[in-house]
């Protein structure tokens, strides 16, 4: 089946070009580059940190970050139930125990209150995810008295009053991943106001060797580092920031205009929160989100059920000491629309005509019974 509407698309014009033709001409192409400094330089403005690290992915910097804390075996982090598997995996990865929590329905994020119940004698830190690009209730985090990473990795321009998303918690983390509103392919940062911290992530990512000292190494590092191309075509990103987050909250809001009306729900937003439009998700009951992907396939629209709850899966079956309801019944009953900053009105129309118009009125999938 051709896919006509993709599920995410990269807005890449002149600039992009210019800025990688540039990286290309100068010969800096690897890990090391100018471009890779302009970059960090224009995230720490936007995020109103004082420090950012670009390295080569989301995960690597939720990793790095991770280890640069010291957190390891005999270790707890506390992570959300609903999220993708990212920052569980990094926890996993570094040695240490995700400990899986439930979101609050008032935003579905990680729910304040059920962390403080699971924090242990042995929990180090918290793992908070701006969910679908809703920022978490970092007010009532920071009373669990942890170190909270606030991984914003689908959050770009999402705000609490004034302040950004990435501006929260003793660090931060963005992923730059092809399907976020500003990309650059793959890539990721650590954000942060603590200058110790900052300086031990990179060191982490430079093979656990300093600038100063070339091949002596003073600790195990890793190489997490991002490359002068990947930060040209970011940089460039950065640059049309407002661009590129104005234009998918218009998609959003085209979307919920139609599907308000066929009697789809959105993901709910807390008051005082400005949430981001990553993906544009639809709630309904599970029966009708089945019917969304499968005439989303019928058609050639990327529609997609959004993350199991991670305790579905195998690998955190046992990460979850309390129940987890809430994060239950949103994976289950959530889906994703087509969302791009370039997605025109036309096509958004034909989403509409053909995956949310039929899965409203319960007319039968005309097709294979094609499953996501």
């Amino acid at each position: 089946m051709t896919t006509l509407v993709p599920l995410s698309r990269p807005s890449l014009g002149p600039r992009e070009q210019a800025y990688v033709q540039d990286a290309l001409a100068s010969g800096w192409v690897s890990g090391t580059g100018p471009y890779v400094e302009r970059f960090e330089a224009a995230l720490a403005e936007r995020l109103w940190r004082s420090h950012v690290v670009a390295v080569s992915s989301g995960t690597t910097a939720l990793e790095l970050t991770l280890a640069a804390l010291g957190i390891g075996p005999g270790d707890e982090v506390i992570v959300p139930a609903l999220t993708f598997a990212a920052p569980a995996a990094a926890v996993l990865t570094v040695g240490a125990t995700p400990v899986l929590c439930d979101v609050s329905p008032a935003d579905w994020t990680l729910d304040p209150a059920a962390a403080g119940e699971l924090i242990t004698a042995h929990t180090r830190a918290v793992i908070a995810v701006d969910v679908l690009g809703h920022p978490c209730d970092y007010a009532a985090l920071a009373r669990l008295g942890l170190p909270v990473i606030e991984d914003a990795a689908q959050a770009h321009g999402a705000a609490v009053g004034d302040a950004p998303a990435g501006s929260f918690g003793l660090a931060s983390v963005f992923s730059f991943h092809v399907n976020k509103a500003v990309t650059s392919g793959e890539g990721g940062c650590v954000a942060t106001d603590d200058a110790e911290l900052a300086a031990r992530v990179r060191l982490l990512a430079h093979h656990g060797m300093t600038p100063q000292r070339p091949y002596v190494h003073e600790v195990a590092g890793r190489n997490g580092r991002m490359t002068n191309l990947t930060a040209a075509l970011g940089l460039a990103q950065v640059e049309r920031w407002e661009e590129l987050v104005a234009a998918r909250r218009r998609v959003g809001e085209r979307y919920t205009a139609h599907a308000d009306g066929l009697g789809f729900g959105g993901r709910p937003v807390r008051p005082g929160v400005r949430a981001s439009c990553w993906l544009h998700t639809v709630a309904t009951d599970p029966a009708t989100r089945e019917r969304l992907v499968r005439l989303g396939r019928v058609a050639g629209v990327d529609v997609r059920g959004i993350w199991p709850a991670l305790p579905e899966l195998a690998l955190y079956r046992d990460r979850a000491p309390r129940p987890w309801p809430v994060a239950a019944a949103v994976s289950r009953s959530c889906a994703w629309l087509p969302t791009s900053a370039d997605l025109t009105d036309e096509e958004i129309d034909r989403v509409v005509r053909a995956v949310l118009r039929p899965a409203a009125s319960g007319d039968p999938v005309v097709g294979p019974d094609l499953r996501y």
